[in-house]
């Protein structure tokens, strides 16, 4: 995850904070995510059309640290 960019008030939809330092358990963000890996890549797909594609999990020393859906993918 290389940047947060919007939380988002998921009972209303509407965007609340721009850029926010961090977030907690049950909030929703906009991110954007960066390979670090250059020549590798990752499938992703929008949960609503692939679910299974359109889910990540990131991980931090064996550690689960955020888990969220794909809902728009800007190239």
């Amino acid at each position: 995850m290389k940047q947060l960019i919007t939380l988002v008030d998921h009972k209303i939809g509407e965007k609340t904070e721009e850029h926010p330092r961090f977030i907690k358990q049950g909030q929703v963000v906009i991110g954007k995510f960066e390979l670090l890996q250059v020549g590798k890549g990752i499938c992703m797909e929008l949960f609503e059309y692939y679910p299974q594609l359109g889910q990540f999990t990131l991980h931090d020393k064996d550690r689960t640290v955020a888990v969220g859906k794909v809902l728009e993918i800007i190239e």
